[in-house]
């Protein structure tokens, strides 16, 4: 069933209180000019609307009594470890990603000591053949001569 402002108003309680959605008790605190933080928790802003409705002698003082009490006391503790915790993840992250971009750079290295070291004994295909080992001027084209030939036969 959606809920009726002008219902609530009209007769307030706190079981409906208790029933009715973040959006909903927004509603009705703001019907009553209730001040209050739009970050703050639903209990935070249920708790102000049934003081001020205890204060303005709408309900009786036992409502407050029952209510389920809201520790806001520790609710910037645990805003404070929460943030905490979410910056030591950020870290961890930060220190992930600096380890693997080091990790990329010493292998850069290492392909690019290995390349050179092939340049130098050029061993690299497609490279020009005249850089290279030096093979003390041995070119097989000009002693092919001296290989005998086999005649078949």
């Amino acid at each position: 069933m959606p809920f009726n402002l002008d219902k609530f108003v009209a007769s307030p309680s706190v079981e409906e209180l208790d029933s009715l959605k973040k959006s909903e008790i927004v509603k009705v605190a703001k019907h009553y000019g209730i001040e209050f933080q739009p970050l703050m928790r639903k209990d935070e802003i249920k708790r102000y609307v049934l003081e001020y409705l205890v204060d303005e002698s709408i309900l009786p003082s036992t409502v407050l009594e029952t209510a389920i009490t809201v520790p806001t006391d520790n609710t910037f503790e645990l805003k404070r470890l929460e943030i905490e915790m979410n910056k030591e993840v950020r870290l961890k992250e930060l220190e992930k990603e600096e380890r693997e971009m080091q990790m990329q750079r010493e292998e850069k290295a290492r392909e690019h000591e290995f390349r050179l070291k092939q340049l130098e004994l050029g061993v690299i295909k497609g490279s020009d053949p005249k850089i290279g080992l030096d093979t003390g001027g041995f070119d097989v084209s000009k002693h092919v001569k001296f290989v005998p030939k086999i005649s078949g036969g």
